[in-house]
């Protein structure tokens, strides 16, 4: 082997050591990004994860308000829907002849 043969070796060598030695460097500053970023969205996810929370417990109250604001409306639709039902039969029953029924067994 000639001279140029093994300096060409040896420069091939130092090139994939060199290359070497870059991406190891390169990766391991990946792994430091990687890492960083890791607790990036860690912070990220308890700061979602946090209003979240509130957003449901706010939720919750508006909810709960509405439910009892319904309730109460239902409540009054049912009373009205009994006394017109009531009234409604009593109007038939007067328009048919037939006797006024027992208030008592209205109201069950």
């Amino acid at each position: 082997m000639g001279l140029d043969v093994i300096i060409g070796i040896v420069t091939i060598f130092l090139g994939i050591v060199s290359l070497v030695v870059v991406l190891v460097k390169l990766t391991r500053q990946f792994a430091a990004d990687l890492t960083g970023l890791r607790g990036e969205l860690k912070g990220v996810r308890d700061e979602l994860r946090s209003d979240i929370k509130d957003l449901r417990l706010e939720l919750g109250g508006e909810i709960a308000g509405v439910r009892v604001e319904l309730g109460g409306r239902i409540d009054a639709v049912a009373t009205e829907l009994t006394k017109t039902r009531i009234a409604v039969a009593r109007l038939e029953g007067h328009v048919l002849g037939v006797p006024r029924p027992d208030t008592a067994t209205d109201a069950a």
